[in-house]
């Protein structure tokens, strides 16, 4: 599975999640997530029915958080679930489409290898966004994590363009970012500057 940039919407910054999509989108982002935890489920539901049209509109994959309901309601592509959301090892039951589990840990990751078409390891670094994040992870962790399972790994948590080509050595298959996109002045240019970062390494 080709992932290369991963970029996770974010209401946090005083920009919409589907504004903040097409911006990405314009740039060649090809995969965009779906994020958030504060609002009604009908709202959700509005939001990522746009953002589902935005994506096919790129022919990119729309992968909505946590929400598997939502996920087949709009069609998305996939859906990205945490260790505490609902159960990954069932999930293929009800959802036929693109399954992320976040993970933490080598043994997380190995646990959720056999149910997942790609694994998540962080936080690497320090992040603001996610309130609830744990410990960083570091540049060796992910590593550890990379060699241990056989499915593509996606960094995410604290990465920016100062430090994503250590992520990149460490051979994942894609980088997750959401205040390096979302917290620029410009999101699409920034999205851009990413992406011929990430072609350097991921460019097969």
């Amino acid at each position: 599975m080709k992932i290369g940039l991963y970029f996770i919407t974010s209401s946090n910054f005083g920009r919409a999640h589907e504004e903040l999509a097409e911006e990405a989108l314009k740039a060649g982002v090809n995969f965009i997530q779906f994020r958030e935890k504060g609002m009604s489920i009908r709202r959700m539901y509005e939001i990522a029915k746009r953002i589902r049209n935005l994506t096919s509109e790129y022919s990119a994959n729309f992968i909505v958080n946590d929400r598997v309901d939502i996920a087949l309601a709009v069609d998305a592509d996939g859906v990205h679930l945490g260790q505490d959301d609902f159960p990954y090892e069932i999930v293929r039951d009800v959802f036929n489409g693109i399954v992320g589990v976040s993970t933490h840990n080598i043994e997380e990751a190995k646990k959720s290898e056999r149910f997942a078409d790609y694994i998540s390891a962080g936080p690497v670094f320090k992040t603001e966004t996610k309130k609830d994040a744990r410990k960083p992870i570091g540049i060796e962790g992910l590593k550890k994590i990379v060699s241990a399972v056989n499915r593509p790994v996606v960094a995410v948590g604290g990465i920016n363009r100062y430090n994503i080509e250590d992520v990149l050595k460490t051979g994942v298959k894609g980088v997750a970012v959401i205040s390096a996109i979302a917290n620029s002045e410009n999101p699409e240019r920034s999205a851009r500057e990413l992406l011929e970062i990430v072609k350097m390494y991921l460019d097969d």
